[in-house]
């Protein structure tokens, strides 16, 4: 997995912007605090992330996230997948469709045209039809952060037309339902800055629809002080105005659908981390986001230090955060979540 190099200014800049409408769609609500469920990404195999996290934080993930591209062929992991919700955990699949051996630009890429032209189609049904073989709810992200320019898939490198981001993900989708995985809970997720920040790049553009989307997700970093797309540039921002526009984004999008950070994580670079974190939590537990209800925490050291053990001060805040009553929610309830808005909203 190969994260993106490259976030302009313009759009970093616009995940800073908190408009009236964003602020109302976040603000705290009354009664008692809403069960959220953490969910953890690390580089290792799904089986030895739960187990990292229970060792290193105290808690029980309700979901465990890892990612895979097209051009690896591999098999989706069933097993492992069976042994996660052994322990209560629901697996979180994010399918890459490119080949990370090659640029985005690259003529031999897989380009959305060639799925939608059916060129994917034997692997498609072949990896639904271990999707189906775990016969217990997976989250797949397919093609997340389409409204960037750092995957193959992006909107601006697909002749800036939305359309065909749809009818490739609904090609997919369609594909994989008729293979016999009617498990699977498909999350359509975006970026909380586009980029480039234009019309068509608007993420509403390309929602597939209600009926081919279960989960919204939103992916946002705190890159704070000199990121590589940026070096001298001071780009700190706090929890909620990193994600109110996005958020509120999504709910007006997709209204009866639940909401995911599929990625997110603080640096240490440019403030304090340990605060942000307990600035997260504080206002999660004031009722802001109230849809927002999965929290996949990137937890490695790439381009930042986005893990929590990177200071003991982040750690302790870190392993307070997932220790809160709220933050208890399980696999089993969390699989639950997307059928419940379908049905209440």
């Amino acid at each position: 997995m190969r994260r993106r190099s490259l976030l302009t200014v313009a759009a970093a800049a616009g995940a800073l912007v908190v408009s009236e409408a964003a602020g109302a769609s976040a603000a705290p609500v009354r009664g008692p605090v809403a069960t959220r469920y953490l969910g953890v990404f690390q580089e290792k195999d799904p089986t030895a992330t739960a187990a990292d996290v229970s060792r290193q934080y105290g808690v029980t993930p309700a979901s465990v996230m890892w990612f895979d591209s097209w051009a690896s062929g591999r098999a989706f992991p069933v097993t492992e997948a069976r042994q996660l919700w052994r322990r209560g955990i629901m697996p979180h699949y994010t399918w890459e469709p490119w080949n990370t051996a090659l640029g985005v630009n690259d003529p031999a890429q897989i380009h959305l045209t060639d799925i939608i032209d059916g060129a994917w189609d034997g692997y498609i049904s072949a990896r639904a039809r271990e999707f189906a073989a775990v016969r217990l709810p997976v989250l797949v992200r397919w093609g997340h952060e389409f409204n960037g320019n750092w995957y193959p898939w992006g909107i601006a490198n697909n002749n800036a037309d939305p359309s065909l981001y749809v009818r490739a993900y609904r090609h997919v989708h369609d594909l994989a339902r008729a293979a016999g995985a009617r498990n699977v809970q498909w999350v359509w997720a975006f970026n909380n800055g586009s980029s480039p920040d234009e019309a068509y790049n608007d993420p509403a553009a390309a929602y597939p629809g209600d009926a081919y989307v279960d989960w919204v997700g939103i992916d946002g970093y705190n890159w704070g002080f000199g990121p590589s797309w940026d070096p001298a540039g001071d780009h700190w921002t706090s929890f909620e105005a990193a994600f109110a526009t996005a958020y509120a984004k999504a709910r007006s999008v997709a209204p009866k659908r639940p909401v995911m950070l599929g990625e997110f994580a603080s640096t240490e670079d440019g403030g304090d981390k340990a605060r942000w974190l307990g600035d997260m939590d504080t206002a999660l537990r004031s009722g802001a986001f109230p849809d927002l209800k999965l929290l996949t925490y990137f937890d490695v050291i790439k381009e930042e230090a986005w893990s929590p053990g990177s200071s003991p001060a982040a750690r302790a805040a870190f392993t307070a955060w997932v220790q809160q009553r709220y933050m208890k929610g399980r696999g089993h309830e969390l699989a639950r979540v997307a059928a419940h808005y379908a049905r209440s909203r």
